[in-house]
């Protein structure tokens, strides 16, 4: 198991990068939530969801687009998508699940899947991949303005700072998703 732990910027819309840190506290990735348009920004600004996230790394780096496209809204329309790549090249989706607790799943072009699911009113974050096996675990403070996210992955079978990513995607559509209950 491998341990890493964040803190979010003080600013939810910023786009200055956060550092992610290893066990022994060295800086390991950089995550940065980047805009495609000054709309995107602007609404980001005003307190709505923020929509893409990259982070890089020593030898390159993931990233997440979200499908804001008209075509994609007919063949999603129901459903939050995300493009995942890694260098630039698409490695799968990341959607939405109606459910009882908050759930995002992964879709990879080769096949696999990865599940993150929270509680109903939990901040933690379980991933699962299709087989059930536990991939990681995650505790996030609650009640902070900027949380701090301790983050243990379990498996090898992905990289990390994809699995941290896709993570703060999760993290940033469930608190969207609890500020519009409210």
């Amino acid at each position: 198991m491998t341990h890493f732990h964040f803190k979010e910027n003080f600013w939810g819309a910023s786009t200055k990068p956060i550092e992610i840190y290893d066990e022994q506290n060295n800086p390991a990735f950089v995550l940065s939530l980047y805009y495609t348009s000054s709309r995107q920004e602007t609404f980001a600004l005003l307190g709505r969801k923020k929509h893409n996230f990259k982070i890089e790394f020593d030898g390159g780096s993931y990233k997440v687009l979200q499908e804001r496209s008209l075509e994609g809204k007919f063949k999603t329309p129901f459903k939050n998508v995300w493009e995942v790549f890694k260098n630039d090249t698409k490695i799968g989706t990341f959607e939405t699940r109606f459910g009882f607790k908050p759930k995002i799943i992964f879709n990879g072009t080769k096949n696999d899947s990865l599940i993150f699911e929270s509680g109903f009113i939990s901040r933690s974050v379980k991933v699962t991949d299709q087989d059930g096996k536990d991939v990681m675990e995650t505790k996030s403070e609650r009640f902070k303005v900027a949380s701090n996210h301790d983050i243990n992955v379990i498996s090898n079978q992905y990289h990390p700072a994809m699995l941290i990513m896709l993570f703060q995607v999760f993290f940033e559509y469930q608190e969207y998703q609890r500020s519009k209950s409210n």
